[in-house]
Protein backbone atom coordinates (compact mmCIF):
# COMPACT_ATOMS: atom_id res chain seq x y z
CA UNK A 1 0.00 0.00 0.00
CA UNK A 2 1.11 3.24 -0.59
CA UNK A 3 0.31 6.81 1.27
CA UNK A 4 2.23 10.23 1.37
CA UNK A 5 2.96 12.82 3.79
CA UNK A 6 0.58 15.32 4.14
CA UNK A 7 1.48 19.07 3.16
CA UNK A 8 -0.31 21.44 5.96
CA UNK A 9 -3.17 22.12 3.18
CA UNK A 10 -3.57 18.72 2.50
CA UNK A 11 -5.94 15.73 4.67
CA UNK A 12 -3.74 14.50 7.67
CA UNK A 13 -2.40 11.26 7.10
CA UNK A 14 0.08 10.72 9.95
CA UNK A 15 -2.86 8.55 11.91
CA UNK A 16 -3.86 6.77 8.98
CA UNK A 17 -0.51 5.52 8.24
CA UNK A 18 -0.01 4.66 11.82
CA UNK A 19 -3.19 2.27 11.57
CA UNK A 20 -2.19 1.25 8.01
CA UNK A 21 0.71 0.12 9.83
CA UNK A 22 -0.74 -1.78 12.98
CA UNK A 23 -2.97 -3.74 10.74
CA UNK A 24 0.14 -4.98 9.41
CA UNK A 25 0.19 -3.24 6.05
CA UNK A 26 3.72 -2.41 4.83
CA UNK A 27 3.19 1.21 3.76
CA UNK A 28 5.15 3.10 1.00
CA UNK A 29 5.87 6.94 0.71
CA UNK A 30 6.74 8.59 -2.27
CA UNK A 31 10.25 9.95 -2.81
CA UNK A 32 10.89 12.57 -5.19
CA UNK A 33 13.62 12.42 -8.16
CA UNK A 34 15.33 14.33 -10.49
CA UNK A 35 13.70 15.15 -13.69
CA UNK A 36 10.32 15.36 -11.96
CA UNK A 37 9.90 11.10 -11.20
CA UNK A 38 8.76 9.39 -7.83
CA UNK A 39 10.64 6.11 -6.11
CA UNK A 40 8.57 4.74 -3.13
CA UNK A 41 10.60 3.59 -0.16
CA UNK A 42 9.27 2.35 3.42
CA UNK A 43 7.77 4.25 5.90
CA UNK A 44 8.10 3.67 9.28
CA UNK A 45 11.80 4.71 8.90
CA UNK A 46 13.61 7.19 9.15
CA UNK A 47 12.03 10.34 7.21
CA UNK A 48 13.96 13.34 5.49
CA UNK A 49 13.07 16.72 3.98
CA UNK A 50 13.43 17.28 0.84
CA UNK A 51 14.01 20.18 -1.01
CA UNK A 52 10.45 21.00 -1.14
CA UNK A 53 10.26 20.45 2.87
CA UNK A 54 8.18 17.15 2.48
CA UNK A 55 9.13 14.60 4.71
CA UNK A 56 10.19 11.15 2.78
CA UNK A 57 12.26 8.01 3.10
CA UNK A 58 16.08 8.13 2.67
CA UNK A 59 15.80 4.99 0.25
CA UNK A 60 13.69 3.46 -2.65
CA UNK A 61 12.71 0.10 -2.27
CA UNK A 62 9.57 -0.96 -3.33
CA UNK A 63 8.02 -1.44 -6.74
CA UNK A 64 4.50 0.52 -6.68
CA UNK A 65 3.15 -1.69 -8.93
CA UNK A 66 2.99 -4.33 -6.59
CA UNK A 67 0.57 -2.33 -3.99
CA UNK A 68 -2.63 -3.09 -3.36
CA UNK A 69 -3.99 0.29 -3.61
CA UNK A 70 -1.98 3.89 -4.00
CA UNK A 71 -3.50 6.82 -1.70
CA UNK A 72 -2.93 10.10 -3.91
CA UNK A 73 -2.87 13.72 -2.38
CA UNK A 74 -4.38 16.07 -5.03
CA UNK A 75 -5.46 20.09 -5.08
CA UNK A 76 -9.19 18.83 -6.75
CA UNK A 77 -10.86 15.88 -8.07
CA UNK A 78 -13.74 15.00 -10.30
CA UNK A 79 -16.46 12.65 -9.41
CA UNK A 80 -15.34 11.67 -13.01
CA UNK A 81 -11.85 10.03 -11.96
CA UNK A 82 -9.87 13.22 -12.63
CA UNK A 83 -7.35 14.81 -10.64
CA UNK A 84 -5.48 18.17 -10.60
CA UNK A 85 -2.36 18.12 -8.60
CA UNK A 86 0.18 20.78 -8.24
CA UNK A 87 1.13 20.57 -11.92
CA UNK A 88 4.76 18.77 -11.67
CA UNK A 89 3.19 15.97 -13.35
CA UNK A 90 5.32 13.43 -10.49
CA UNK A 91 2.25 11.03 -9.98
CA UNK A 92 1.07 10.80 -13.70
CA UNK A 93 4.49 10.23 -14.71
CA UNK A 94 4.62 7.55 -12.12
CA UNK A 95 1.22 5.95 -12.57
CA UNK A 96 1.40 5.70 -16.48
CA UNK A 97 3.72 2.94 -15.51
CA UNK A 98 1.61 1.23 -13.32
CA UNK A 99 -1.44 -1.28 -14.74
CA UNK A 100 -4.62 0.32 -14.10
CA UNK A 101 -6.98 -1.30 -11.01
CA UNK A 102 -9.72 -2.79 -13.57
CA UNK A 103 -6.35 -4.71 -15.55
CA UNK A 104 -5.14 -6.01 -11.85
CA UNK A 105 -3.46 -2.86 -10.67
CA UNK A 106 -3.79 -1.38 -7.53
CA UNK A 107 -6.27 0.72 -6.84
CA UNK A 108 -5.96 4.24 -6.92
CA UNK A 109 -7.43 6.50 -4.07
CA UNK A 110 -7.69 10.37 -3.45
CA UNK A 111 -7.49 11.80 -0.43
CA UNK A 112 -9.36 15.43 0.14
CA UNK A 113 -11.31 17.96 1.75
CA UNK A 114 -15.01 17.69 1.07
CA UNK A 115 -14.26 20.73 -0.83
CA UNK A 116 -12.42 19.78 -3.39
CA UNK A 117 -14.40 17.63 -5.11
CA UNK A 118 -15.88 18.82 -8.08
CA UNK A 119 -17.49 17.00 -10.95
CA UNK A 120 -14.54 17.21 -12.85
CA UNK A 121 -11.84 19.30 -12.97
CA UNK A 122 -9.18 20.60 -16.10
CA UNK A 123 -7.12 17.50 -17.19
CA UNK A 124 -5.04 16.41 -20.68
CA UNK A 125 -4.52 13.48 -22.18
CA UNK A 126 -1.69 12.20 -20.27
CA UNK A 127 -3.10 12.62 -16.79
CA UNK A 128 -4.10 9.65 -15.10
CA UNK A 129 -7.33 8.74 -14.02
CA UNK A 130 -8.32 7.85 -10.08
CA UNK A 131 -10.68 4.88 -8.54
CA UNK A 132 -11.66 6.40 -5.80
CA UNK A 133 -12.26 9.83 -3.75
CA UNK A 134 -12.10 9.37 0.31
CA UNK A 135 -13.08 12.67 1.94
CA UNK A 136 -13.94 13.11 5.46
CA UNK A 137 -17.45 12.42 5.05
CA UNK A 138 -17.95 10.74 1.71
CA UNK A 139 -16.05 7.74 -0.34
CA UNK A 140 -17.06 7.49 -3.69
CA UNK A 141 -15.87 5.36 -6.04
CA UNK A 142 -15.48 6.29 -9.93
CA UNK A 143 -17.72 4.03 -12.27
Amino acid sequence: MSCFVSMATEPPTTQLRTNLQQLGKDVALPIMKPGNSLSWGFDGAELIGNSYGIQEPAAAEIDISQASAIIIPALRVGRDGSRLGRGAGYYDRALANVPKHNSGGPIRICLVFDDEVDDCVPSESHDELIDVIVTPSHVLRIT
